[in-house]
């Protein structure tokens, strides 16, 4: 004989979600005609958005007049840059998407493999799945193709795309003794990426170097020896037999001049700026943040000093100040290029306000936690890298990537400065005669659409990594 439930227990069928068995005109019905006032909203809101919808694909599709985009298409993708060098970006794309597929995919393949050892089920992304998450880039892409007059930037676009698919297939599919190597490799055509359009000459040899020194510590660090003095020996030896290697391939392969940064312009250049500012001002926020809650008054004063100057002077006197004033700080021979200066200033202003960011994510790790590190024998560098940091940051996501949409729009002060990043190369066609009247509101829209598409995926995968990591869950 079977019992009722109990009051306290519910019934299986009620622990389902209230709308799951719900069709489409119950689901109206119970959330958007439950009552007049509601249905009364709900009819409305339908009427206006009908309207806007009507209107802006006859404004799309019928009376706009695109032609000012379509000629000058390049101008807004690459701004001043030469157009007999662009061969350059060319290379360069192939080269990230090289990169972000092997990253990707060794990113991919770790987690599986930490799944499979903690006996969770993994399984990969379907194609469904990564359209219902990029699909604005998608749709931007689409956008911007269908001003193409040729046929070859369509073809290019599928290109990189199949390729970044297939070195990500390829990576996923590395033994777990290559994966180290994956990561090593794509940051080795990053950097690669960034000379083949800003050179080989002078110091840019610093940065493959750098990182050849990194691989030589990390290869050493796990070579058995009976003193630490012979492991340091062993290391140093190898960093500079790394260091000595590199120099070496520079010269054989000789300089090359490469486009000086002042030519980097429009959407190329809007993007070039943000990566670099959230790259550099990401690691220097860190120490600002955790120099400011330092037991050292000396680094506390002056992390301090730095956050509140910088947080309470406006963008645009930085910006000032970087084309005017960094010259005459900075004292060099070889004044610094205009885009060098306004990326100071830009990651200058961004580490400032990032800091405030991962400060109150420090301040939100309960106290026991640094406790209990000290209490397993954990050194201070150790307790912040190992216990705080994660939580802090896992805390703060939302924040700093909220900070990070801030700073690509952001970019567009640059213009007040006459760099030619995406919103001043929409000014320059407004310049030519042709178009000094007409097309205004077309060239805004492109940049509008281009400028949403890139933020909203950001908050999107904002939003999934947040509910990956169960961010505001007990």
């Amino acid at each position: 004989m079977t019992s009722p439930a109990s009051p306290m227990m519910p019934n299986p069928k009620e622990r389902l979600a209230p709308d799951a068995t719900l069709s489409a005109g119950d689901w109206a019905r119970k959330h958007l005609f439950n009552t007049w006032y509601n249905a009364l909203v709900t009819v409305i809101a339908a009427v206006v958005g009908a309207i806007l919808v009507y209107y802006a694909g006859r404004f799309m599709l019928v009376t706009a007049q695109w032609e000012a985009v379509r000629k000058n298409l390049t101008l807004l993708m690459t701004g001043t840059y030469p157009r007999d060098e662009q061969w350059r970006l060319v290379a360069q794309m192939y080269l990230v998407v090289t990169a972000v597929g092997l990253a990707w995919g060794a990113s991919t393949a770790q987690s599986k493999d930490r799944a499979k050892d903690t006996g969770v089920a993994f399984s990969l992304p379907k194609p469904l799945d990564l359209l219902r998450r990029y699909w604005p880039v998608l749709f931007l892409l689409i956008f911007i193709l269908l001003f193409t007059r040729t046929i070859w930037p369509t073809l290019f676009t599928l290109s990189t795309v199949v390729l970044g698919l297939s070195v990500r297939s390829i990576a996923i599919r590395l033994p777990r003794a290559a994966r180290q190597t994956s990561w090593h490799t794509s940051a080795l055509l990053s950097i690669a990426s960034f000379q083949v359009v800003s050179g080989t000459h002078g110091s840019a040899w610093w940065w493959t170097a750098g990182l050849g020194a990194f691989v030589a510590m990390q290869a050493t660090s796990k070579i058995e020896t009976e003193t630490p003095w012979h492991r340091s020996a062993w290391r140093f030896t190898a960093i500079v037999a790394a260091v000595v290697v590199v120099r070496i391939a520079y010269w054989l392969i000789g300089e090359n001049s490469g486009i000086s940064w002042d030519n980097w312009s429009g959407l190329y250049l809007t993007l070039v700026a943000t990566i670099t500012a959230i790259t550099l001002s990401f690691p220097l926020s860190l120490l600002l943040a955790a120099g400011r809650r330092s037991s050292l008054p000396v680094v506390r004063w002056l992390c301090v000093t730095y956050i509140e100057l910088f947080r309470g002077v406006p963008f645009i006197a930085l910006l000032f100040v970087a084309k005017i004033f960094i010259d005459f700080f900075l004292d060099v021979e070889t004044p610094l290029s205009l885009t060098t200066r306004t990326l100071i200033a830009f990651t200058i202003f961004s580490s400032a306000y990032l800091a405030e960011v991962v400060r109150g994510g420090l301040q939100a790790v309960p106290k026991g936690q640094i406790e209990a590190g000290q209490a397993i024998g954990l050194q201070p560098p150790g307790v912040m890298r190992l216990i705080v940091l994660p939580q802090a940051l896992r805390a703060v996501i939302p924040a700093m990537v909220g900070q990070f949409i801030s700073l690509f729009k952001d970019s567009s002060l640059f213009a007040i400065i006459s760099v030619v990043e995406f919103y001043r190369a929409r000014e320059l066609i407004h310049s030519q005669q042709e178009y000094s009247t007409t097309a205004i509101a077309e060239t805004l829209v492109f940049v509008a659409i281009a400028y949403w598409a890139l933020s909203y995926t950001m908050s999107k995968e904002s939003q999934r990594l947040e509910r990956h990591l169960g961010v505001g869950e007990r």
